[in-house]
């Protein structure tokens, strides 16, 4: 089994957080969470009041989500007994919290962190619900925030931050002078789930938070960014449903991963299924320590302006059988290449084939790209 993965100074068993959400509104929803093998649960998020639910509020499509659940329905003092009701073994337990000024989330972080918090997620960006307007454009106000919890508790923050500001430099520089040993992205986006036509009506009453493994290149982009602009712990939020989602996050720059939609589709179940997967992709690679993975990737990338061109053109694998594939893959290929490079019989067409490579990523068991010759 791999080492402890420190997280804000936490040092989890495994790197699979069970991230904010239904999934952990309660003690009972938290204790699932732990029993299913987590290294640390974030409860749904804490506020003063608690949030009002309407009915239904979660819906599911083909892998994809959207979640009309605002924050959690208890109040503030409810989590007191809440929190003393979880075993928690060997993992641990973060409160996700959200104010609306800098002394409420403060005094929301100090009853928590005195109710046996580990750790605090703070969540001053959603997608849906009332925006901290000031938040959004002022780094300023962040830092306020952030800075007010940060002399009110003596126990680890990190905070949630939305894609686009992961990769602001102002934002994220607000956020590590503020004290945040960890930052969380992304979030999910603000999204409605369509129309329908005959009833010309939105087939959901509001706006939802989306979710779902469709959301993975964007996590994967953010956190990869993000890596290059701060010192900060990074943990992985968004699409991710497997093992292998969640080390790829990892060599991109993420310590640790958290795991949302994919326990309401999947059951509980899922994260010790994430976290055996990734302890043995380990054990297979004769590693034991998930810090020799951290970042791994990120010198394979560049910025568009470093790249120099190097001439590529389609070609058929080796010993490839054309004939193995349905006709219906055969023609959706022929159809996706825009400069007629295909044949009826699948060869390329070197002379038209310009080197865009979507026929490789449509059919890579029959196509491979290869350097020009000059």
């Amino acid at each position: 089994m791999a080492k402890p993965v420190s997280y804000m100074g936490l040092p989890l068993k495994n790197p699979v957080i069970a991230a904010a959400g239904p999934w952990a509104c309660d003690h009972a929803a938290i204790q699932r969470a732990i029993d299913a093998g987590a290294g640390a649960v974030v409860t749904e998020t804490i506020t003063l009041e608690g949030s009002g639910v309407i009915y239904p509020r979660i819906y599911a499509r083909d892998g994809e989500m959207l979640n009309t659940t605002l924050y959690s329905a208890l109040p503030l003092e409810a989590w007191e007994q809440e929190l003393a009701r979880i075993d928690r073994r060997d993992s641990f337990v973060i409160c996700n919290i959200r104010g609306s000024t800098p002394s409420e989330l403060s005094y929301i972080a100090a009853h928590v962190e005195r109710w046996g918090a580990d750790g605090l997620e703070l969540c001053p960006f959603t997608p849906i619900g009332a925006k901290l307007e000031s938040a959004r454009t002022d780094p300023q106000e962040i830092y306020e925030m952030l800075r007010r919890v940060a002399d009110a508790v003596d126990i680890p923050i990190s905070i949630r931050l939305p894609a686009h500001l992961a990769c602001t430099r102002a934002f994220v520089r607000a956020v590590e002078r503020a004290g945040a040993r960890a930052i969380c992205t992304s979030e999910t986006l603000q999204a409605l789930w369509g129309v329908d036509l005959e009833r010309r009506a939105s087939r959901v009453p509001t706006f939802g938070g989306y979710s779902g493994p469709h959301l993975l290149p964007v996590t994967q982009a953010t956190v990869a960014m993000l890596s290059q602009l701060t010192g900060c712990e990074i943990s992985a939020m968004g699409g991710i449903t497997g093992a292998e989602a969640a080390l790829e996050c990892m060599m991109l720059g993420a310590s640790t991963v958290q795991i949302g939609s994919a326990i309401l589709l999947r059951g509980y179940e899922v994260i010790g299924e994430v976290a055996a997967g990734a302890d043995a992709w380990m054990r297979g690679h004769g590693l034991s320590d998930y810090g020799e993975i951290v970042g791994a990737a990120l010198p394979t990338l560049s910025s568009f302006e470093e790249l120099y061109p190097v001439p590529m053109a389609a070609r058929l694998r080796p010993g490839c059988d054309a004939a193995a594939l349905s006709a219906g893959a055969r023609e959706d290929c022929r159809r996706a290449c825009l400069c007629g490079a295909i044949g009826e019989g699948m060869e390329v067409d070197a002379a038209r084939c310009n080197g865009c490579g979507l026929c490789a990523s449509l059919l890579p068991e029959l196509y491979e790209m290869k350097k020009e010759r000059r």
